[in-house]
């Protein structure tokens, strides 16, 4: 193991990488960006899920006195998504559920917009129609049920126009309660976290947090870091409230590249993207990446919520992983082509030479 340690603006800068393996490229990437774009976080490179690469940069704490560490616990946002719809495919599978069933089947207890059209189809791919919360349903807490009934007072109703809205997967966590009689959390718990031991995988709540935290910030010109207020997280529920390392996501990465987690038949159900609707897929996006050298088949899948700005992309035929885990606004994980974004640059450098 080398490692190889920078100090910038008060920060800590932490490679690793596994020896006889040359990352001179990436460390300079991560360097570039923790020095001129405030970058913080953490950045794992893997290879048929071997760690090649990892940094980590900066602090978990607005006090800048507790260095990010390799099991430091991020929010990952709507990378929460892609948990719930892993659930869903699963009881696909186990014939409790199809694709074409319809929230009046599924949930008549609410009173939804175009209940009997909207089906487990049109949720993964956010194309319900459903609105949009409102940020004030944070400010206090709220059930999965009450979120659905207080968000639907907002007036906008477009089936079959895509529109990604966190109402999509709050349903798809109600009914995933509904058909497994268990919470929505004890199903993830045992399906996945602990069957694929990710033991540094779970929820969050406002007030109830993980050991080694990342507090999200925001970077002002004038005033450096300023922390960002907690909110009742948990409201996102199943549409983003969990929090993971990188290692537990590539965990989870290298599991969708066996069957034990999803058949393959489900497998080509999660991968395939949809043009009309932005490319979107069941939680993810799946595309020829443009602009790298032979064009590389990824499928990513990005989270955002305030200073919690995440991102797991997979090369699916060379099994080449890439996760960003950062803690600060200024890593915008909704990139698209542009190399003076990291993530963006790190694709392409993974590529160079393949």
């Amino acid at each position: 193991m080398r490692i190889v340690i920078f100090t910038f603006f008060g920060a800590v800068l932490c490679f690793s990488s596994i020896a006889g393996t040359d990352t001179l490229s990436y460390k300079k990437l991560i360097q570039y960006h923790a020095d001129s774009n405030h970058f913080e976080g953490t950045v794992l490179i893997a290879e048929k899920g071997k760690i090649t690469h990892q940094s980590l940069v900066g602090f978990r704490n607005i006090d800048r006195t507790e260095a990010i560490t390799d099991n430091t616990k991020f929010g990952i946002a709507s990378i929460t998504k892609m948990f719930t719809a892993i659930l869903i495919l699963q009881l696909i599978e186990e014939d409790k559920l199809g694709l074409d069933s319809n929230l009046k089947q599924l949930l008549p207890q609410y009173d939804i917009p175009n209940a009997g059209k909207i089906t487990i189809h049109d949720l993964m791919l956010h194309i319900s129609g459903l609105p949009n919360e409102s940020d004030m349903i944070f400010l206090s807490p709220k059930n999965p049920g009450d979120f659905v009934r207080q968000t639907l007072k907002n007036k906008k109703n477009r089936y079959g126009s895509f529109n990604y809205a966190n109402i999509d997967y709050i349903l798809l966590g109600l009914i995933i309660s509904e058909i497994t009689g268990k919470s929505w959390e004890e199903s993830i718990e045992e399906r996945i976290i602990q069957k694929f031991g990710m033991g540094n995988t779970g929820f969050l709540n406002k007030g109830d947090y993980p050991d080694n935290f990342a507090y999200t910030f925001r970077y002002e010109d004038k005033q450096g870091f300023k922390e960002d207020p907690l909110f009742h997280i948990e409201n996102y529920w199943a549409a983003g409230n969990m929090f993971s390392t990188a290692a537990d996501l590539l965990i989870l990465d290298q599991a969708l590249h066996g069957t034990e987690l999803l058949a393959e038949s489900s497998k080509k159900l999660l991968y395939t993207s949809y043009p009309e609707y932005n490319y979107s897929g069941y939680s993810v996006w799946t595309y020829n990446y443009p602009f790298a050298e032979g064009s590389p088949r990824i499928m990513e899948r990005r989270g955002g919520i305030l200073g919690s700005n995440s991102v797991l992309v997979r090369f699916l035929d060379s099994n080449k992983t890439l996760i960003i885990l950062s803690n600060n606004d200024q890593f915008n994980p909704d990139s698209f082509g542009d190399s003076n974004n990291l993530k963006e640059a790190l694709i392409q450098a993974m590529e160079v030479g393949n």
